[in-house]
Protein backbone atom coordinates (compact mmCIF):
# COMPACT_ATOMS: atom_id res chain seq x y z
CA UNK A 1 0.00 0.00 0.00
CA UNK A 2 1.14 3.19 -1.24
CA UNK A 3 2.51 5.64 2.03
CA UNK A 4 -1.16 8.10 2.18
CA UNK A 5 -0.18 11.39 0.58
CA UNK A 6 -1.22 14.67 3.00
CA UNK A 7 -2.07 17.53 0.93
CA UNK A 8 -3.31 19.34 4.01
CA UNK A 9 -0.73 22.04 5.50
CA UNK A 10 -2.04 21.55 8.70
CA UNK A 11 -1.18 17.70 8.96
CA UNK A 12 2.62 19.29 7.27
CA UNK A 13 3.31 21.41 10.38
CA UNK A 14 3.28 18.84 12.81
CA UNK A 15 6.61 17.45 11.72
CA UNK A 16 8.16 14.22 10.19
CA UNK A 17 8.16 12.93 14.19
CA UNK A 18 4.87 13.02 15.14
CA UNK A 19 3.71 12.34 12.00
CA UNK A 20 5.43 8.27 12.31
CA UNK A 21 3.76 8.19 15.75
CA UNK A 22 0.41 8.36 13.70
CA UNK A 23 1.17 5.30 11.11
CA UNK A 24 -1.63 2.70 11.37
CA UNK A 25 -1.64 -0.62 12.31
CA UNK A 26 -5.58 -1.57 12.13
CA UNK A 27 -6.53 -3.04 9.05
CA UNK A 28 -9.80 -0.90 9.43
CA UNK A 29 -8.60 2.02 9.50
CA UNK A 30 -6.23 1.15 7.10
CA UNK A 31 -8.74 1.16 4.62
CA UNK A 32 -10.54 3.79 6.32
CA UNK A 33 -7.16 6.03 5.05
CA UNK A 34 -7.23 4.29 2.05
CA UNK A 35 -10.58 5.67 0.88
CA UNK A 36 -9.91 9.19 2.80
CA UNK A 37 -6.56 9.45 0.29
CA UNK A 38 -8.77 8.54 -2.45
CA UNK A 39 -11.68 11.21 -1.77
CA UNK A 40 -8.74 13.93 -1.39
CA UNK A 41 -7.13 13.13 -4.63
CA UNK A 42 -10.17 13.36 -6.15
CA UNK A 43 -10.90 16.61 -4.96
CA UNK A 44 -7.83 18.11 -5.73
CA UNK A 45 -7.60 16.37 -9.27
CA UNK A 46 -11.43 18.15 -10.25
CA UNK A 47 -10.32 21.32 -8.60
CA UNK A 48 -6.89 21.27 -10.49
CA UNK A 49 -9.44 20.36 -13.95
CA UNK A 50 -11.74 23.34 -13.44
CA UNK A 51 -8.29 25.71 -13.46
CA UNK A 52 -6.47 24.04 -16.27
CA UNK A 53 -9.66 24.09 -18.20
CA UNK A 54 -10.15 27.92 -17.99
CA UNK A 55 -6.20 28.48 -18.99
CA UNK A 56 -6.90 26.74 -22.02
CA UNK A 57 -9.94 28.40 -23.34
CA UNK A 58 -8.45 31.60 -22.69
CA UNK A 59 -5.24 30.26 -24.50
CA UNK A 60 -7.89 29.41 -27.26
CA UNK A 61 -9.30 32.78 -27.24
CA UNK A 62 -6.13 34.69 -27.07
CA UNK A 63 -4.84 32.55 -30.39
CA UNK A 64 -8.69 34.07 -32.18
CA UNK A 65 -10.47 30.74 -32.65
CA UNK A 66 -14.36 31.09 -33.27
CA UNK A 67 -15.67 28.99 -31.17
CA UNK A 68 -19.61 28.94 -30.45
CA UNK A 69 -19.91 25.76 -28.45
CA UNK A 70 -17.23 23.69 -26.98
CA UNK A 71 -18.48 20.62 -28.91
CA UNK A 72 -17.55 22.73 -32.02
CA UNK A 73 -13.78 22.45 -31.46
CA UNK A 74 -11.87 19.80 -33.48
CA UNK A 75 -12.53 16.42 -32.44
CA UNK A 76 -14.84 17.04 -29.45
CA UNK A 77 -18.19 16.62 -31.15
CA UNK A 78 -19.01 13.71 -29.12
CA UNK A 79 -19.53 12.43 -25.22
CA UNK A 80 -18.59 14.41 -22.77
CA UNK A 81 -18.53 17.52 -24.62
CA UNK A 82 -21.33 17.14 -26.80
CA UNK A 83 -23.22 16.26 -23.42
CA UNK A 84 -23.02 20.08 -22.50
CA UNK A 85 -22.26 22.04 -25.35
CA UNK A 86 -22.54 25.08 -23.91
CA UNK A 87 -19.90 28.66 -24.89
CA UNK A 88 -16.32 28.75 -24.11
CA UNK A 89 -17.30 31.58 -21.59
CA UNK A 90 -20.87 30.17 -20.18
CA UNK A 91 -18.36 26.99 -19.80
CA UNK A 92 -15.55 29.32 -17.58
CA UNK A 93 -18.22 31.03 -15.86
CA UNK A 94 -20.05 27.84 -14.46
CA UNK A 95 -16.64 27.06 -12.54
CA UNK A 96 -17.79 28.77 -9.37
CA UNK A 97 -21.14 27.02 -9.12
CA UNK A 98 -18.97 23.67 -9.69
CA UNK A 99 -16.48 24.20 -7.65
CA UNK A 100 -19.32 24.92 -4.54
CA UNK A 101 -20.66 21.49 -5.40
CA UNK A 102 -17.16 20.26 -5.68
CA UNK A 103 -16.29 21.22 -2.37
CA UNK A 104 -19.68 20.23 -0.74
CA UNK A 105 -19.53 16.70 -2.18
CA UNK A 106 -15.99 16.17 -1.06
CA UNK A 107 -16.47 17.50 2.84
CA UNK A 108 -20.14 14.51 2.46
CA UNK A 109 -17.88 11.94 1.37
CA UNK A 110 -15.22 12.36 3.90
CA UNK A 111 -17.88 12.77 6.62
CA UNK A 112 -19.31 9.55 5.27
CA UNK A 113 -16.14 7.82 5.35
CA UNK A 114 -15.50 8.60 8.82
CA UNK A 115 -18.87 7.38 9.92
CA UNK A 116 -18.12 3.85 8.05
CA UNK A 117 -14.21 3.61 9.81
CA UNK A 118 -16.46 3.83 13.44
CA UNK A 119 -18.88 1.38 12.64
CA UNK A 120 -15.86 -1.54 10.92
CA UNK A 121 -13.52 -0.38 13.44
CA UNK A 122 -16.21 -1.38 16.75
CA UNK A 123 -17.20 -4.42 14.95
CA UNK A 124 -13.97 -5.42 14.55
CA UNK A 125 -13.10 -4.85 17.86
CA UNK A 126 -16.22 -6.61 19.00
CA UNK A 127 -15.35 -9.76 16.51
CA UNK A 128 -11.79 -9.60 18.12
CA UNK A 129 -13.02 -9.75 22.00
CA UNK A 130 -16.70 -9.75 22.65
CA UNK A 131 -16.19 -9.96 26.22
CA UNK A 132 -15.77 -5.94 26.10
CA UNK A 133 -19.66 -5.44 25.65
CA UNK A 134 -19.79 -7.06 29.02
CA UNK A 135 -20.83 -4.02 31.12
CA UNK A 136 -22.96 -2.66 28.04
CA UNK A 137 -26.29 -3.36 29.12
CA UNK A 138 -27.17 -4.69 25.61
CA UNK A 139 -29.31 -7.64 25.79
CA UNK A 140 -31.29 -9.89 23.06
CA UNK A 141 -34.56 -11.86 23.26
CA UNK A 142 -34.49 -15.26 22.42
CA UNK A 143 -36.05 -14.50 19.11
CA UNK A 144 -32.95 -12.92 18.58
CA UNK A 145 -30.61 -15.97 19.53
CA UNK A 146 -32.65 -18.14 17.44
CA UNK A 147 -32.09 -16.44 14.43
CA UNK A 148 -28.08 -16.40 15.33
CA UNK A 149 -28.35 -19.99 14.47
CA UNK A 150 -29.04 -19.73 11.16
CA UNK A 151 -25.56 -17.71 10.49
CA UNK A 152 -22.56 -18.96 9.26
CA UNK A 153 -20.29 -17.14 12.32
CA UNK A 154 -21.54 -16.50 15.70
CA UNK A 155 -18.81 -14.37 16.27
CA UNK A 156 -19.55 -11.96 13.01
CA UNK A 157 -23.28 -12.27 13.95
CA UNK A 158 -23.32 -11.10 17.39
CA UNK A 159 -20.38 -8.20 16.60
CA UNK A 160 -22.83 -7.10 13.70
CA UNK A 161 -26.26 -7.01 15.98
CA UNK A 162 -24.48 -5.21 18.84
CA UNK A 163 -23.17 -2.73 16.47
CA UNK A 164 -26.51 -1.63 15.41
CA UNK A 165 -28.02 -1.41 19.19
CA UNK A 166 -24.78 0.10 20.40
CA UNK A 167 -24.25 2.79 17.64
CA UNK A 168 -26.72 3.08 14.88
CA UNK A 169 -28.78 6.00 15.12
CA UNK A 170 -26.50 8.02 17.44
CA UNK A 171 -25.13 11.60 16.07
CA UNK A 172 -21.09 11.28 15.60
CA UNK A 173 -20.37 13.02 18.93
CA UNK A 174 -22.20 9.92 20.82
CA UNK A 175 -21.24 7.09 18.54
CA UNK A 176 -17.34 8.54 19.50
CA UNK A 177 -18.02 8.66 23.28
CA UNK A 178 -19.68 5.46 23.28
CA UNK A 179 -16.53 3.75 21.34
CA UNK A 180 -14.15 5.78 23.61
CA UNK A 181 -16.05 4.09 26.96
CA UNK A 182 -15.80 0.77 25.22
CA UNK A 183 -12.14 1.04 24.59
CA UNK A 184 -11.48 3.09 27.75
CA UNK A 185 -9.57 5.58 25.57
CA UNK A 186 -9.94 8.89 27.22
CA UNK A 187 -10.22 10.08 24.17
CA UNK A 188 -13.88 12.06 24.72
CA UNK A 189 -12.01 14.21 27.62
CA UNK A 190 -8.50 14.47 26.14
CA UNK A 191 -9.42 15.58 22.94
CA UNK A 192 -12.41 17.37 23.12
CA UNK A 193 -11.78 19.77 21.07
CA UNK A 194 -10.38 17.91 18.37
CA UNK A 195 -14.38 15.49 18.60
CA UNK A 196 -15.73 19.16 18.42
CA UNK A 197 -14.36 20.48 15.57
CA UNK A 198 -15.53 17.07 14.05
CA UNK A 199 -18.64 17.53 14.92
CA UNK A 200 -19.13 21.11 13.20
CA UNK A 201 -18.18 19.08 9.94
CA UNK A 202 -20.62 16.28 10.25
CA UNK A 203 -22.89 19.11 11.08
CA UNK A 204 -21.67 20.91 8.02
CA UNK A 205 -22.18 17.42 5.91
CA UNK A 206 -26.20 16.83 7.27
CA UNK A 207 -26.99 20.70 6.31
CA UNK A 208 -25.38 20.07 2.95
CA UNK A 209 -27.10 17.05 2.85
CA UNK A 210 -30.68 17.62 4.14
CA UNK A 211 -30.98 21.56 3.86
CA UNK A 212 -30.27 21.79 -0.08
CA UNK A 213 -26.76 23.26 0.59
CA UNK A 214 -28.50 26.25 2.72
CA UNK A 215 -27.31 27.33 6.26
CA UNK A 216 -29.74 26.07 8.58
CA UNK A 217 -30.16 26.88 12.71
CA UNK A 218 -28.31 23.78 13.66
CA UNK A 219 -25.43 25.27 11.32
CA UNK A 220 -25.48 28.24 12.94
CA UNK A 221 -25.56 27.43 16.47
CA UNK A 222 -22.75 25.09 16.08
CA UNK A 223 -20.64 27.61 13.76
CA UNK A 224 -21.24 30.70 14.78
CA UNK A 225 -18.53 32.85 13.79
CA UNK A 226 -18.63 31.00 10.36
CA UNK A 227 -22.37 30.88 9.23
CA UNK A 228 -24.67 34.02 10.07
CA UNK A 229 -27.41 34.04 8.22
CA UNK A 230 -30.26 30.85 8.06
CA UNK A 231 -31.15 30.04 4.93
CA UNK A 232 -28.44 31.73 2.93
CA UNK A 233 -26.15 29.08 0.42
CA UNK A 234 -23.37 27.61 2.53
CA UNK A 235 -20.00 29.38 1.52
CA UNK A 236 -17.06 27.00 1.21
CA UNK A 237 -13.13 27.45 0.73
CA UNK A 238 -10.74 24.77 -0.47
CA UNK A 239 -9.60 24.92 3.46
CA UNK A 240 -13.33 23.12 4.58
CA UNK A 241 -12.16 20.19 2.48
CA UNK A 242 -8.85 20.19 3.93
CA UNK A 243 -9.53 21.07 7.59
CA UNK A 244 -12.58 18.10 7.28
CA UNK A 245 -9.67 15.80 5.69
CA UNK A 246 -6.92 16.27 8.47
CA UNK A 247 -9.07 16.13 11.66
CA UNK A 248 -10.84 13.03 10.21
CA UNK A 249 -7.65 11.38 9.89
CA UNK A 250 -6.11 12.48 13.01
CA UNK A 251 -8.92 11.83 14.72
CA UNK A 252 -9.56 8.32 13.50
CA UNK A 253 -5.42 7.47 14.08
CA UNK A 254 -6.03 8.19 17.84
CA UNK A 255 -8.77 5.81 18.39
CA UNK A 256 -7.24 3.30 16.42
CA UNK A 257 -4.22 3.48 18.79
CA UNK A 258 -6.50 2.81 21.82
CA UNK A 259 -8.06 -0.14 19.43
CA UNK A 260 -5.16 -1.29 18.77
CA UNK A 261 -4.23 -1.31 22.84
CA UNK A 262 -7.43 -3.10 23.83
CA UNK A 263 -8.51 -5.35 21.78
CA UNK A 264 -6.88 -5.90 18.38
CA UNK A 265 -3.16 -6.26 19.24
CA UNK A 266 -1.22 -8.96 16.60
CA UNK A 267 -4.25 -9.75 15.14
CA UNK A 268 -4.48 -8.22 12.02
CA UNK A 269 -1.16 -8.85 11.27
CA UNK A 270 -2.23 -12.54 11.38
CA UNK A 271 -5.00 -12.61 9.58
CA UNK A 272 -3.34 -10.22 6.69
CA UNK A 273 -0.83 -13.41 6.88
CA UNK A 274 -3.33 -15.44 6.03
CA UNK A 275 -5.11 -13.52 3.19
CA UNK A 276 -1.69 -12.83 1.68
CA UNK A 277 -0.81 -16.54 1.32
CA UNK A 278 -4.15 -17.49 -0.19
CA UNK A 279 -3.71 -14.49 -2.27
CA UNK A 280 -0.81 -16.11 -3.68
CA UNK A 281 0.53 -19.39 -2.02
CA UNK A 282 3.77 -19.35 -3.79
CA UNK A 283 5.04 -16.29 -1.24
CA UNK A 284 7.93 -17.08 0.61
CA UNK A 285 7.87 -16.23 4.79
CA UNK A 286 9.82 -13.06 4.36
CA UNK A 287 7.28 -11.93 1.27
CA UNK A 288 4.41 -12.21 3.17
CA UNK A 289 6.07 -10.52 6.18
CA UNK A 290 7.04 -7.22 3.68
CA UNK A 291 3.24 -7.07 2.38
CA UNK A 292 2.18 -7.34 6.11
CA UNK A 293 4.56 -4.97 7.05
CA UNK A 294 4.10 -2.28 4.29
CA UNK A 295 -0.20 -1.95 5.30
CA UNK A 296 -0.03 -1.54 8.63
CA UNK A 297 3.21 0.01 9.31
CA UNK A 298 3.84 -2.21 11.87
CA UNK A 299 6.52 -5.31 12.08
CA UNK A 300 5.45 -8.91 11.76
CA UNK A 301 8.01 -11.25 13.43
CA UNK A 302 8.73 -14.89 10.86
CA UNK A 303 7.35 -16.80 13.14
CA UNK A 304 3.87 -15.20 13.35
CA UNK A 305 3.31 -15.39 9.82
CA UNK A 306 4.54 -19.81 10.06
CA UNK A 307 2.06 -19.69 13.18
CA UNK A 308 -1.27 -17.84 10.84
CA UNK A 309 -0.45 -19.87 7.73
CA UNK A 310 -0.31 -23.22 9.60
CA UNK A 311 -3.44 -22.22 11.31
CA UNK A 312 -5.05 -21.06 7.96
CA UNK A 313 -3.46 -24.26 6.63
CA UNK A 314 -4.87 -26.66 9.53
CA UNK A 315 -8.73 -25.01 9.33
CA UNK A 316 -9.21 -23.64 6.15
CA UNK A 317 -11.34 -20.77 8.40
CA UNK A 318 -13.62 -18.95 6.46
CA UNK A 319 -12.07 -14.74 6.55
CA UNK A 320 -14.96 -11.92 6.66
CA UNK A 321 -14.44 -9.47 4.65
CA UNK A 322 -12.08 -11.01 2.53
CA UNK A 323 -12.15 -9.13 -0.94
CA UNK A 324 -11.80 -6.00 1.27
CA UNK A 325 -8.69 -7.03 2.92
CA UNK A 326 -7.19 -8.59 -0.17
CA UNK A 327 -7.50 -4.95 -1.98
CA UNK A 328 -5.03 -3.75 0.57
CA UNK A 329 -2.75 -6.83 0.54
CA UNK A 330 -3.06 -6.80 -3.56
CA UNK A 331 -2.09 -2.79 -3.54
Amino acid sequence: MCELKIYSECLQKIGPKKYAELKKRNYCVSYFKRRLTSEIRNFWLCRTSLEYSERWWRDVEAEGKSINYISEYPGDDSTPFSSISISPSDYIAAKDDVLWSLRGNAITNIVTAFETYLYGGTKRAIFLNPAIMENSGIEFSAGDIGKSFDEHDPRIWFSEEIVKKYIRNKSHGEMIKKIDALIKGGIWKGQADLIARWVRKVTLRNALIHNAKLVNEELINAWPNKFLSIGSPIQLEDGDVIKSHFVAYELATLMDQQFIRTTVCDEDAKLLARVAYLCDREQTIGQIADIVSKVLNHPIGKKNVESAIAYQKRTRERIPDFTAIQELVIN
